[in-house]
């Protein structure tokens, strides 16, 4: 399934800087912008990850199937004589729109080769000459695209060949497996030959209930790493029916109650190793209960992902709101207000937030790096992008608008500001 804009659109351009495909035109710059005319989404290039109807101050953006049939062709048939835009085609991307960074080549260091490091990466490529070393701890370059994204989209995975072709640019010196703090200098100082450090390391710690029991939980974190088959992840618990609950009300909590109810014919329709496709068959977990801490109208899942979990398993889920957790014990979830929901399985899904990195400050209220507009305080040449520097919110799409933020300061700053602004 494809998004695809309608007739209401506003043409502000907010779609096209999430967009992490650039499949969203006539961007800024382009023939058509600006008329009054609408935005359109290519649907041969659009990867259905959402992030244009998340920041669609009309709401114009929706996935195809519920669009008007006229507003999908009107999107078709816009792109019907024009040549798929390649995301990474650095030599057809629109000129630089801020000034290049002069001086012949210099060298950056970025740190982390999910969505943020990535799209750092790549803005670096189009707006500077610098020479870009890539590190991250992991083999593969994706990050939370690779192992955090449900095995049931797989559409939304194919950004990774993307991404896999940026590590391929001539300017891109890209070393999986590596450990940073190796690279990195010590006491907040810039390690040696390196001009500037963007710290893209997401915001990987899981948010806890605090209850009692809570350490025979399983987060979500670690069940979606596992069956995402994240190199060392395992499943902390055994899976056990008739019943599960989760704690959560994002999309992740939407994931994870998709995947426990799926039956064995969605089960091998799924990118998932034959170990997890067992173990998940075999759980007995057939009802899955949706714990939310707050009411509806503060649940952050969004209405697609709501519609996807009630078409694979509607009669078999349960959403209750303004329940808070006491405590997890043997006979399951235990409710401030004495009820307890008998269940074999507690996952939590409240939420990630960043843990701190040497030698920068880190706001432990926030779990962030602090910085202004990508430009770590106090720490002068240290950059961050992506959940370590606004926190853990946003999808794949925010990231690319998250990653230009800090190499525009970068490019254009010649110091880091004394104290952090809005």
């Amino acid at each position: 399934m494809t998004y695809a804009i309608s007739g209401e659109c506003c043409s502000d351009a907010s779609c096209v800087a999430v967009c992490p495909m650039n499949s969203i035109h006539p961007s800024p710059g382009e023939p058509g912008f600006g008329t009054g005319a609408s935005l359109f989404i290519d649907p041969r290039t659009c990867i259905d990850c959402g992030a244009c109807a998340g920041i669609c101050p009309v709401n114009a953006a929706q996935p195809a199937d519920q669009a008007a049939p006229e507003d999908v062709e009107r999107n078709a048939a816009y792109f019907a004589d024009r040549e798929p835009l390649e995301a990474t085609d650095l030599d057809t991307w629109e000129a630089p729109s801020y000034q290049v960074w002069g001086g012949g080549p210099r060298r950056v260091l970025v740190v982390g080769a999910g969505p943020a490091g990535m799209y750092a990466t790549r803005e670096l490529l189009l707006r500077t000459t610098a020479e870009v070393t890539l590190v991250d701890r992991l083999e593969q370059v994706g990050g939370l695209v690779r192992y955090g994204v449900a095995p049931d989209h797989p559409g939304t995975k194919q950004i990774i060949e993307t991404f896999e072709r940026i590590t391929r640019h001539q300017r891109v010196r890209w070393l999986p497996g590596g450990d940073a703090r190796e690279l990195r200098g010590a006491d907040g100082q810039l390690p040696d030959g390196f001009d500037a450090v963007i710290h893209a390391v997401g915001a990987r710690g899981s948010r806890r209930l605090v209850i009692d029991g809570e350490d025979a939980a399983c987060s979500a974190e670690e069940f979606v790493a596992w069956y995402n088959g994240r190199p060392g992840a395992t499943l902390p618990v055994e899976l056990a029916g008739p019943r599960a609950v989760i704690v959560g009300n994002g999309n992740v909590a939407l994931d994870v109650a998709r995947i426990l109810l799926s039956d064995e014919k969605r089960l091998r329709a799924m990118d998932v190793s034959p170990g997890v496709r067992s173990v998940l068959a075999a759980s007995g977990i057939k009802e899955v209960v949706l714990l939310g801490r707050r009411g509806p109208g503060e649940a952050a899942y969004t209405e697609p992902a709501l519609r996807e979990l009630f078409a694979a398993a509607g009669d078999r889920v349960e959403l209750r709101y303004h329940a808070r957790p006491a405590a997890w014990t043997a006979d399951g979830l235990k409710l401030e207000s004495g009820e307890t929901i008998a269940a074999g399985n507690l996952f939590t899904a409240i939420g990630f937030e960043g843990t701190p990195i040497d030698g920068l400050p880190f706001d432990r209220d926030r779990g962030i790096v602090p910085n202004v507009r990508g430009a770590v305080v106090g720490r002068p040449g240290h950059y961050v992008a992506g959940w370590i520097k606004r926190g853990a919110r946003g999808g794949i799409g925010v990231n690319k608008a998250c990653a230009q933020e800090t190499v525009m300061t970068l490019v254009s700053s010649s110091r880091v500001p004394a104290s952090p602004g809005s």
